[in-house]
């Protein structure tokens, strides 16, 4: 996000009516280029406007707090299971060629872990 930006809340100049957005749609794309706008629907928070930019950012922080809660459910399920006295073995250590090329694949997958260890 672009330096001096408040990523918390929104000063009175960042505020839009819902319909003097769709009045001035041109203005506020070019103004939220320089900050975020929070448009107002009957005076309640409805919409936010941001730049390509910071939508880009947000998505990687989010893909990066993804991953990191992956690793770290990962952690606690192997901690689990060494404490329960189930012995762990790292994959290479076992893994065909086969097993290799079917969890290469599986990194596309968009699995959940609820699905995954039903």
């Amino acid at each position: 996000m672009r330096e001096g930006v408040n990523r918390h809340t929104f000063d009175i100049e960042q505020l839009v009516a819902a319909s003097e957005a769709a009045r001035n749609f041109s203005s506020l794309r070019k103004k939220a280029k320089l900050a975020p706008r929070l448009i107002l629907e009957n005076n309640k928070p409805d919409s936010v406007i941001i730049s390509i930019e910071d939508y880009q950012q947000f998505q990687k922080v989010i893909t990066a707090l993804e991953d990191e809660v992956f690793e770290l459910k990962s952690i606690l399920r192997i901690q689990k299971a060494e404490k329960e006295g189930v012995k762990t073995q790292r994959f290479d250590e076992f893994a065909t060629e086969k097993d290799r090329a079917i969890a290469q694949a599986a990194k596309d997958w968009d699995i959940s872990d609820e699905e995954l260890f039903e």
